[in-house]
């Protein structure tokens, strides 16, 4: 699963081509995560937050379903929002991971330990709009109770992340490429949903 920053980055992507731009839009974004308030939460914790099956069909139904039925009980710039941060975990490990996570072996570090170099370098990127989306996740304290979190918990995750995002891009593997594939793969998906 890609980092809380390369979720803003997917949805900053798509809020100019859905002409979206709301707070609770980028909140959306960051709140499947939200159980990680703490540290890693457990897989079964972090797996009802994001509807997961490990089958991607299965994962995408479950997603079409939550947005269905929670369209009219949350904004729908929420709500659409929580979709696309799902559906962005979704097509990168289903797509994206692998390529990644060839790259790093390609450069000599071992499969054991490739995984935890992409973490660790997904967590050192950044993009140009995150000034953008860190000033609007700070325009309002508003958050929603979905699913198994809570509302303080989003809260919690929030504040956390806003000073954990990074202004500079440091990742090495995380390219250019990478996220205009993964833009456009969720795009796709997004617009014909």
């Amino acid at each position: 699963m890609p980092s809380c920053v390369i979720h803003e980055e997917v949805g900053y992507y798509l809020s100019k081509k859905l002409s979206l731009n709301s707070y609770d839009y980028y909140l959306g974004l960051l709140a499947p995560d939200s159980p990680n308030y703490k540290s890693f939460a457990e897989k079964n914790v972090r797996w009802i937050a994001h509807q997961r099956s490990s089958d991607y069909n299965e994962w995408r139904n479950n997603i079409k379903k939550l947005y269905s039925k929670e369209i009219n009980n949350y904004s729908k710039d929420f709500i659409l929002g929580y979709y696309i941060h799902i559906l962005t975990d979704i097509i990168y490990d289903e797509f994206i991971y692998l390529k990644v996570r060839k790259k790093i072996i390609d450069e000599g570090i071992s499969l054991d330990n490739s995984h935890n170099e992409m973490s660790s370098d997904m967590e050192k990127y950044s993009f140009i709009g995150i000034k953008d989306v860190i000033n609007i996740l700070n325009s309002s304290d508003k958050t929603y109770d979905i699913l198994n979190i809570s509302k303080d918990i989003m809260t919690l995750w929030k504040e956390r992340k806003l000073v954990e995002f990074n202004m500079i891009n440091n990742s090495k593997y995380i390219t250019e490429d990478i996220i205009n594939e993964l833009n456009e793969m969720v795009y796709e998906e997004v617009k014909n949903m």
